[in-house]
């Protein structure tokens, strides 16, 4: 969240920037077509903060070797190149206004460029933000053909009157001067020897040629692919849907107790559920993002206890060959992780390599176009994360209902949607305390609540503020809480009169 100040005299920056590359950070204004490149001033550690104008060759360079930037990035740094400076991040923010970073990919590019923001707009409807930055880069050269599925082609034409407008920097390293032999360097293998098709993750890249040179980049969208027989599919149909919803409670038949729902930080609304069955979801504004399934023991849990029926017609333990037998050959591979793709769902296997042959270690199922990390930082786990996730929801949602359902929970509504939750006072406190958070007791005081310093204080009341709502801790006693409620606004008439600026969190 920025943390300018408001200022009612100040304008709107309309300008957008478009990550393209990291380390060093590259990218184009949109609104502008100018290319940027990131140079640490105030945040430090490779965070390119403050960003400087390219021109089109230093920027294609800098995609195919950001190492040649060097000493324009020092003169920059150096305060040597302000001419060009397009945004620094003094003020109170750290970026523009409209900032839209580089986001993971499910495997490994081996490839830099424009070229991935136009593969995220492949399957996206024709006002999603994808299609939007897509169409803002080509700048009305490439207009998509889009049917109920979304967008299916594009056409990139790096010649003549309606080029692309930097037609170097949508695959780095390829241009309109390149031949054959120059994109197999730069691609690797075509599908078939004898094409000019290529495979970017699950998606198609074709290349016509021109006399031999490089002239249009169609980007396509492949026939989609059923999904596998087995209990896996359950894993796969869960994408999307409600957490508590139907989906959700038949994998979660499958996966056992949830034991944990991580928080990843105060300001992040994405959660981490790890059940006792080997298997975790990662679940943000009420919806399921991923499913992993553990095949084996590791330091995050335990194995899952059905692989005999997860897929139809493999025996245990399977060789990689046996899991393309049965999940079809990978759209794309990456070392010890294969692709594969049905529809707008991906399905992420990783394989142990040993001299014993290829087995597989995971399985996780992620929706087209989400990025995750099975490295997502456990910040504090507990049900305050449900109670957060619970406020703003109508008071059918399976969540609400989930959180109505336990006891000693009490809900408040307005207009029909859920404005706090509140637990303690009377009935089940031994209960619902200890697991508010994880390492409260069921007789807790003011300090056993794990989140460092209130924001606001006063002698029976805390409160501590996050994105989605507040915190408020009362004690009658001053000291042991008597109860703590969820809130979307902070509580009226309480007497705070220590105020802590920058309370902990």
């Amino acid at each position: 969240m920025s943390k300018r100040k408001a200022d009612k005299d100040r304008k709107p920056d309309l300008r957008r920037f478009v990550e393209i590359a990291e380390r060093p950070s590259l990218g184009v204004e949109v609104s502008t077509g100018r290319a940027w490149v990131g140079v640490d001033q105030q945040v430090g550690h490779g965070s390119g903060d403050a960003l400087f104008a390219l021109t089109d060759e230093q920027y294609a360079t800098g995609l195919a070797n950001g190492w040649e930037l060097r000493e324009f990035m020092s003169a920059c740094w150096n305060g040597q190149r302000n001419d060009v400076l397009m945004f620094h991040p003094g003020g109170g923010s750290w970026r523009p206004e409209s900032w839209h970073p580089l986001r993971s990919r499910p495997l490994t590019p081996t490839i830099t460029g424009e070229i991935w923001r136009h593969i995220d707009a492949l399957g996206e409807a024709s006002d999603s933000d994808a299609v939007e930055l897509s169409q803002a880069l080509a700048a009305g050269t490439a207009p998509p053909t889009i049917d109920s599925d979304g967008a299916q082609r594009m056409t990139f034409s790096l010649v003549g009157e309606g080029a692309y407008p930097r037609p170097a920097a949508l695959i780095a390293g390829l241009d309109a001067r390149s031949d054959r032999d120059r994109a197999r360097e730069v691609l690797g293998a075509a599908l078939d020897p004898s094409s000019d098709l290529f495979a970017l993750e699950a998606d198609r890249v074709r290349l016509v040629f021109t006399e031999d040179r490089l002239s249009e980049i169609v980007l396509e969208r492949p026939a989609p692919v059923p999904p596998p027989a087995g209990q896996l599919r359950a894993f796969l149909d869960v994408l999307g849907t409600p957490e508590f919803g139907e989906e959700y409670a038949a994998v979660a038949r499958l996966a056992g107790a949830a034991i944990e729902r991580w928080a990843v930080s105060s300001g992040f609304p994405r959660r981490l559920v790890v059940f006792d069955g080997g298997v975790d979801m990662q679940v943000e504004g009420g919806r399921v993002l991923s499913a992993r399934i553990r095949l084996r023991e590791d330091a995050d849990g335990g194995s899952y206890r059905h692989t005999e029926t997860l897929l139809s017609g493999v025996a245990w333990p399977p060789t990689r060959d046996d899991m393309h037998g049965v999940l079809g050959a990978p759209a794309a591979s990456s070392g010890a992780t294969d692709l594969h793709r049905y529809g707008t769902r991906d399905l992420l296997v990783e394989y142990e390599l040993g001299s014993a042959g290829e087995t597989p270690l995971s399985i996780t199922a992620v929706p087209v176009g989400v990025s995750i990390s099975h490295g997502i930082h456990r910040w504090r786990s507990g049900e305050f994360t449900l109670f957060l996730d619970a406020l703003g929801r109508p008071e059918d949602d399976p969540l609400v209902a989930h959180v109505r359902g336990l006891p000693g929970v009490r809900l408040g509504s307005r207009r029909g949607r859920i404005a706090s939750v509140e637990i303690g006072g009377r009935g089940y406190q031994s209960e619902r305390f200890p697991a508010f958070v994880k390492g409260m007791t069921a007789d807790p005081t003011r300090s056993d609540i794990p989140f460092g310093k209130p924001h606001d204080s006063g002698d029976h009341d805390d409160l501590r503020y996050f994105d989605q709502g507040c915190i408020h801790v009362l004690s009658a006693d001053g000291t042991a809480i008597t109860t703590i409620t969820v809130s979307s606004e902070p509580p009226e008439n309480v007497d705070i009169h220590r105020f802590t600026p920058f309370g902990g969190r």
